[in-house]
C-alpha cells in the first residue's frame, strides 16, 4: 500500500475544494476545515470493510495500523479504550452462548464494570498482591475459572506501571478454553518493543489508548484482534456502543500516526532509553522507585518523607505536571513526543527536592467485598444516597471509582459491611448510593 495516510489525504483534498458544504457539521469547515461527516468517499467507521479487495479510506488506514501492531484486525475507536473494552466483552460473550462470567483483575478500570452492567456480565475477582496492581498470577486465574466462565479480563499496564504475566495467563486461557481480553490502555507503545504487546503474547483481543502514550489526539484508541473468530462481527458490535458521528479529526490523528510510526521505527526505544536513564538517576539520588513499565517513573514518596500528592505539588513548582499522585506514590507518564530537555528538567527538579525522614505508615490496602447480586441488577434497582459510615449491611448500587485512576473500590451488587464502609470513607468517599431493600 503506497499511501500511508489515506484519511488525511482525503480530508486535505476535500478542504481545498472550495465547495459549499451543504452537509454536517454546522461549522461548515470554519472551526477546522478537516472536520467532516461521512460524505461520499469518506468511508464510514462502523461499515469500513477491512477484508474487502477495494477498502475505503478508513479500512485502508486500519489495515496499515494492523500491520504496525501485528494483529489479525485493528479497529479504530474515537471513544477511547472504553469503546474497545465494550466491544471486546460483547464479542466474547456473543461467542460463548449460555455463559455469563468473566474472571477479572480486581483493579480493572471502571469502563469494565460499566460494560458488565450493560452486558449483564458477572465478574469474578482475582486480587493481585498489592493495591491497584496488575501483577496477577496465572495460577490464581486458573483457579478462578469454572464452567460458567467465558473470558479472562486483565488490566496491564496498571496506573503505577505494573504489568501482568500476559504470556502465562494466555497459556492458562488456552488450556481452559476461554478468551483472554486485555485492557492495555497505557501500553499502546509496547507494540514497538519486541515481544511486549499483549497481542504478541497471546491475547485474543486487546484495547489500546493511542492518545495516552502515542502522538494521537485524546479519544483515539484501537481494538486489536488476535483471534480471527471475532473479525466477522466486530464492526457491527462496535456500532452498538459507539457514537454514530465519530470524529474525523481523531481518525485523521490515528491515520497520521501510521506514517509517523513507519518513518520513526526507533522512537519508542529512544524514549524508553531516556526514561530508563531518568530512573537510574532517581535511584542514584536515593529515591525509592516502584517497578514500572518503560514509559513511567513511579516514586514511592513515603520513603522520601512526602505523600505522593505533596511530591506532585513540589514538582508543580518546577513547572512539572504529574500524571497522578495519591497518598503514597507519584506517577510521571512519558510518551512518543517526550524530549530529552523534558527529562533533563525533571532530573534537575529531583536533584533540588530535599528528602525528609521517611513516613512509616502505608495508607492503602485491599477492600474485600462479597458480591450478592449482579452489577446490572444492583445498578438498575431503586437506590438512595446515604452517609458512607451508615452503609454497613447495605448493597452498593454504584461504582465508586475516583478518577484518576478510575479504578472502582467497590462495585454495584457488593455487600458493604462495617469494615468496608470505614475503608471507603477513609478513601474520602463520604456518601454512597445503596439499594433500597
Amino acid at each position: 500500500m503506497n499511501c500511508l495516510t489515506p484519511i488525511h489525504d482525503f480530508l486535505l483534498k476535500n478542504a481545498n475544494k472550495g465547495e459549499i458544504r451543504a452537509y454536517m457539521p454546522g461549522h461548515k469547515g470554519y472551526e477546522n476545515p478537516l472536520d467532516i461527516t461521512e460524505i461520499k468517499g469518506a468511508d464510514s467507521l462502523y461499515e469500513a470493510e477491512f477484508f474487502s479487495d477495494s477498502p475505503g479510506i478508513i479500512a485502508q488506514s486500519e489495515k496499515i495500523a494492523s500491520g504496525l501492531f501485528s494483529s489479525v484486525q485493528t479497529l479504530y475507536s474515537c471513544s477511547g479504550s472504553t469503546l474497545a473494552i465494550q466491544t471486546m466483552l460483547a464479542l466474547a460473550k456473543e461467542n460463548s452462548p449460555g455463559k455469563r462470567t468473566v474472571v477479572a483483575g480486581r483493579y480493572s478500570h471502571r469502563s469494565f464494570i460499566n460494560s458488565c452492567i450493560l452486558l449483564d456480565i458477572m465478574p469474578r475477582w482475582v486480587y493481585p498482591k498489592s493495591f491497584i496492581s496488575a501483577e496477577i498470577s496465572p495460577s490464581d486465574i486458573e483457579n478462578a475459572i469454572d464452567d460458567d466462565t467465558f473470558g479472562v479480563f486483565i488490566n496491564s499496564i496498571d496506573y503505577y506501571g505494573g504489568m501482568s504475566d500476559i504470556k502465562g495467563i494466555s497459556e492458562v486461557c488456552r488450556k481452559k478454553g476461554v478468551f483472554l481480553l486485555v485492557d492495555n490502555a497505557h501500553g499502546a507503545y509496547l507494540s514497538f518493543l519486541p515481544g511486549m504487546h499483549p497481542i504478541s503474547l497471546g491475547a485474543d483481543m486487546c484495547a489500546d489508548s493511542a492518545h495516552k502514550t502515542l502522538s494521537v489526539l485524546t479519544g483515539g484508541a484501537y481494538l486489536h484482534i488476535g483471534n480471527k473468530l471475532f473479525c466477522n462481527n466486530a464492526k457491527n458490535v462496535m456500532a452498538l456502543f459507539g457514537s454514530s458521528s465519530p470524529s474525523y479529526l481523531i481518525l485523521d490523528s490515528l491515520d497520521r500516526f501510521n506514517k509517523t510510526a513507519t518513518e520513526n521505527k526507533d522512537r519508542v526505544k529512544i524514549v524508553s532509553d531516556m526514561v530508563k536513564g531518568l530512573k537510574d538517576f532517581a535511584a542514584d539520588m536515593g529515591y525509592s522507585l516502584y517497578k514500572s513499565d518503560p514509559f513511567k517513573l513511579t516514586i514511592n514518596c513515603l520513603d522520601a518523607g512526602y505523600t505522593g500528592n505533596e511530591f506532585a505539588a513540589l514538582l508543580k513548582e518546577y513547572n512539572i505536571e504529574c500524571e497522578y499522585g495519591d497518598k503514597e506514590k507519584c506517577v510521571m507518564l512519558f510518551g512518543w513526543n517526550t524530549e530529552k530537555k523534558d527529562i533533563e528538567h525533571i532530573k534537575s527538579a529531583l536533584g533540588d527536592i530535599k528528602k525528609k525522614s521517611p513516613i512509616k505508615k502505608s495508607f492503602y490496602s485491599h477492600i474485600y467485598a462479597r458480591a450478592v447480586t449482579s452489577p446490572r441488577e444492583a445498578y438498575f434497582k431503586a437506590k438512595e444516597i446515604i452517609p458512607t459510615l451508615n452503609a454497613g449491611g447495605r448493597i452498593c448500587a454504584e461504582s465508586i471509582s475516583p478518577c484518576p485512576p478510575g479504578i472502582p473500590l467497590i462495585m454495584p451488587g457488593e455487600n458493604i459491611d462495617n469494615d468496608t464502609a470505614r475503608a471507603i470513607y477513609d478513601y474520602g468517599i463520604e456518601k454512597i448510593k445503596v439499594n433500597i431493600s
